[in-house]
């Protein structure tokens, strides 16, 4: 296969984006699994397109800006026009008459004088001025904006969040894939297939021996979970008789475990269901698979 062929092609790009079909999503994940150069440029790929929607996000619509003006009441400032001094120049015309009347009429020194309209109150206009509309108006449209902005980071965050962990994910799959490729590889080792029994036909273990240093790994493909209270243990037959080779891990799946050593002149290896913590001796009622070292 041309892997750079392949690289050149576009379509880690569109997985990326998210506009490839489900066959073609299985087929780069399957390819970044078996291919390295594959897996590293489509890191490269996300972290790039990452880098450049954090740096082109994009601003609120202007539509927003529009319809906050279109909701709000803008009145003109209307200037006041002083009309006080013609009103008070008519009144001072209109009562000259009456001032020279009451000029050659004695004036009793004893009579109270009255001032007309003393306490008539005057009204008032208060005009907001625009500059504060304006200012109230900008403070409104940066909340907003800042609201806006919150949420688009929330979600690059979420965003980059579950790409991480997806990328963590495939990384412990791949991981797991090649650490089972080597040793079924590696001449060193032997391999034990552990078939399901009539407890669970449906069970299937592998178990890899190093018979240089007697270690043994094991790879559970299909085991029930254990019940609360209860642990799977592995077992390994020499000389006619059962060997404890340690507790199975609850949370098997997807992992190589590393046992205890067998002695040397393994037969077969067996799994049964313990209480949790094993037993000296196994329960052969609860034995789930088995397998014969050939």
């Amino acid at each position: 296969m041309n892997i750079q062929a392949y690289i050149e092609s576009g379509i880690l790009e569109e997985y990326v984006l998210g506009t490839v079909s489900p066959q073609e999503k299985q087929e780069v994940e399957c390819m970044s699994h078996i291919y390295p150069e594959i897996k590293e440029e489509l890191l490269r790929t996300e972290s790039a397109l990452e880098e450049y929607a954090l740096k082109h996000q994009t601003p609120p619509p202007a539509s927003l800006k529009e319809s906050l003006f279109a909701k709000m009441n803008f009145d003109s400032v209307q200037e006041i026009e002083d009309t006080n001094a013609d009103e008070q120049q008519s009144e001072i015309t209109d009562s000259e008459p009456a001032t020279v009347i009451s000029t050659m009429r004695p004036v009793p020194q004893d009579e109270p004088r009255v001032i007309d309209n003393a306490f008539n109150s005057v009204e008032t206009k208060v005009v907001t001025p625009v500059w504060a509309k304006l200012a109230v108006a900008a403070s409104i449209l940066l909340a907003l904006f800042a609201g806006w902005s919150a949420t688009q980071m929330s979600k690059a965050k979420k965003d980059n969040e579950e790409m991480a962990s997806k990328m963590g994910t495939m990384e412990k799959e791949f991981g797991y894939a090649q650490s089972l490729a080597s040793l079924y590889r590696n001449p060193e080792y032997k391999t034990v297939h552990l078939a399901g029994l009539e407890k669970s036909p449906q069970s299937s273990v592998s178990a890899f021996w190093h018979t240089a240093t007697n270690q043994v790994l094991l790879d559970i493909q299909n085991l029930p979970k254990p019940p609360t209270g209860k642990q799977y243990q592995l077992w390994s037959i020499v000389d006619n008789k059962p060997v404890d080779m340690g507790m199975i891990d609850n949370e098997f799946a997807g992992r190589v475990l590393k046992m205890k050593n067998t002695k040397p002149g393994a037969v077969a290896f067996a799994i049964t269901l313990e209480k949790e913590g094993g037993n000296p001796t196994p329960t052969m009622e609860e034995m789930y698979v088995m397998g014969k070292v050939v």
